[in-house]
């Protein structure tokens, strides 16, 4: 359980997708936090805009109404129209609201929330002072009347500068609130910035992880299959990674396993005599070929054997092929336990075989030949119930380089001898 949930935790499906999302990730991060970026500029500018707008433009209201209630004191002065006092009553009311309004303002700075009372305080003087003359029954000498005005004027006009003052200080709140919003701009470009490294490095860590993980491990299968391939039939995969890829590595293995048992078992068969496990032919002249470079090379001889069984036609045709298949098995095994390890034994034709004797001469070639003659024809075959078979046999010998200096030769003079031998139908030792 636990092992499955590990190998569908590290499979390829599960790291691939995560590779993906990680370098997705940075992407989305990106676009989220350039909307954020876009957002903040935006609600920042509207801020920017909307607020000391607000004031200035509330502010602009009391000036022109400021400005303007002058023309109707002034009318009323001169030509006394009621309807004259009647309007710079109706704009002082209006004047009065808008400082009110003025004054509500949350997003009012103190020091011009200071002066915009100011501002009132003196319309107030103006005001009082223009109601006084616009209302009063007396009218006062030239020279007074004067005076009143201008001091009427006097005050409007100082409403008006503060008023002025006021929009100065709007502007340049205004400026600095475009230096914040830049610099907000330059700190929100640089944390998109560093996002952006963030997400290559993420990318890349996430690519490098998953190159490391998948692409390496790859690479590793097709190297070992392309040696497999070359004939390195020995190579194996050497895989932990819990995903898919062990499991392909694992079912490599077996596979090569399997193949090089077959090849193993091919090469054998190749080269060995299906009922006895002797060498064959082929590979008997490969074994005389290897003695002769090999005699060559130290100066030392060698022998080869040639046995044929005596009369084998006729005891497969006394007692069948499952006999005379026995028999073949028997003098090939009783050969092997006879010659030494170092010696090469093969089936040579249908009822021959021959043994390579290495660093032996004719002299000890015949001491072996009588030692094989003695096991085979002292030690019948049993065929059951009683019943035993005597095998007799031909063997001659041919000594490198005494009686033959190459490989054709060398058979060419033992397959002679061997036929003069089987003509004279007499034992050689």
């Amino acid at each position: 359980m636990k092992k499955g949930i590990l190998r569908h935790w590290y499979s390829l499906r599960t790291r691939i997708t995560l590779s993906v999302l990680v370098m997705i990730l940075p992407a989305a991060i990106l676009m989220f936090s350039a909307y954020k970026f876009i957002r903040s500029g935006s609600d920042t500018l509207i801020e920017m805009v909307d607020a000391p707008f607000e004031a200035l433009i509330k502010n602009q209201e009391v000036q022109t109404k400021i400005f303007q209630i002058e023309l109707p004191f002034h009318l009323y002065l001169n030509r006394g129209d009621s309807s004259d006092r009647e309007t710079f009553v109706r704009s002082s009311v209006d004047i009065d609201m808008l400082f009110e309004n003025a004054l509500k303002q949350n997003n009012l700075s103190q020091q011009n929330a200071e002066i915009l009372r100011l501002a009132q305080n003196e319309w107030a003087e103006a005001k009082l002072r223009g109601e006084r003359l616009l209302t009063t029954s007396n009218i006062p000498d030239q020279d007074t009347l004067i005076e009143k005005i201008d001091q009427f004027s006097r005050h409007l006009e100082k409403s008006y500068s503060l008023l002025e003052e006021i929009n100065f200080n709007i502007r340049l709140d205004i400026k600095s609130q475009r230096v914040t919003a830049q610099e907000n701009e330059w700190k929100s470009i640089a944390a998109l910035s560093l996002v952006f490294a963030l997400g290559v490095v993420l990318a890349i860590l996430a690519a490098l992880s998953l190159g490391q993980s998948v692409i390496e491990p790859i690479r590793r299968l097709e190297k070992t299959v392309n040696r497999f391939g070359q004939g390195e039939t020995a190579t194996r995969i050497n895989l932990h990674s819990n995903d898919e890829l062990e499991g392909l590595a694992s079912a490599f293995n077996t596979l090569a396993e399997r193949y090089e048992h077959i090849k193993h078992e091919l090469d054998y068969l190749s080269v060995h005599d299906n009922l006895t496990g002797l060498y064959d032919r082929t590979k008997l002249q490969e074994e005389i070929i290897s003695e002769i470079n090999r005699a060559e090379r130290y100066d030392r001889p060698f022998s080869l054997l040639l046995i044929d069984i005596n009369n084998f036609t006729k005891v497969n045709q006394a007692y069948g092929r499952l006999v005379g298949d026995s028999v073949l098995c028997s003098v090939a095994n009783k050969i092997c336990a006879t010659v030494r390890p170092t010696d090469v034994s093969s089936r040579y034709g249908g009822d021959e075989f021959a043994v390579i004797l290495s660093e032996t001469d004719g002299k000890g070639a015949a001491e072996t030949m009588r030692r094989i003659i003695d096991v085979i024809e002292k030690n019948p075959l049993n065929l059951g119930d009683g019943k035993q078979l005597a095998i007799s046999m031909t063997i001659i010998c041919a000594s490198y380089p005494a009686d033959a200096e190459t490989e054709v030769a060398l058979f060419a003079y033992a397959d002679k001898a061997l036929f003069n031998a089987k003509m004279k139908a007499r034992q050689r030792a």
